[in-house]
């Protein structure tokens, strides 16, 4: 067999085009891999600032909301024309019609009428708040009990108006009312509240 002999100008050819072809091979993994590197990183980041966005909108939902239970015992004597402060939910107000109401185990006349009266709106403009009548008719087990004792102590429930920041209890009796006296009197408030300066950007439309 016949064996052919490279001159050294044909090797070094060989050569510098073998040295060619690694050198551009590797370069082009090399720009495969930043350019997978670039997609993955600007994914990740979007994906982070997505996530970023989400929570800041949460959190924002969650601070700009309110949802709250509070019962309140009634104490102490309260002068006629008096009147005892409640709650205070500024800087949120009512909001979502029926979602915020009022339940009262309070002083009452023979006739079922309250000895007191709940006012509520955005101090120091105020309303009188309509309780309606005393509630009576009530199950317990199954058998009929009476809620109310006029004369004594009524029970009452009432919904609070949307737009409502402040509720308070007023002495609208002719004489100085002791709730400790007759029995346990209390109020139990449940509200469903909004941020005021987005309640008041719902009515602009901003």
């Amino acid at each position: 067999m016949e064996k052919t002999n490279l001159s050294n100008t044909q090797c070094f050819l060989f050569i510098l085009i073998l040295s060619t072809m690694l050198t551009y091979t590797a370069l082009a993994d090399s720009i495969n891999v930043y350019s997978q590197s670039a997609t993955m990183s600007t994914m990740d980041n979007a994906t982070m600032d997505n996530a970023t966005m989400e929570q800041q909108q949460h959190a924002e939902h969650v601070l700009d909301n309110l949802i709250i239970s509070e019962h309140i015992p009634l104490r102490g004597q309260l002068d006629n024309g008096d009147y005892v402060l409640l709650m205070d939910l500024t800087p949120f107000a009512t909001s979502i019609e029926g979602h915020s109401h009022i339940a009262m185990k309070i002083p009452c006349n023979e006739d079922g009428t309250p000895k007191v009266t709940i006012v509520t709106g955005v101090a120091p403009n105020l309303n009188s708040l309509d309780i309606g009548n005393a509630i009576n008719n009530g199950t317990l087990n199954g058998k009929y009990l009476d809620l109310s004792a006029e004369g004594k102590s009524c029970l009452y429930h009432a919904e609070l108006p949307n737009g409502t920041t402040d509720i308070a209890l007023a002495n609208n009796s002719s004489k100085t009312l002791s709730f400790d006296d007759d029995g346990y009197y209390s109020v139990t408030i449940t509200v469903h509240g909004t941020a005021i300066q987005h309640l008041a950007a719902n009515e602009t439309g901003k």
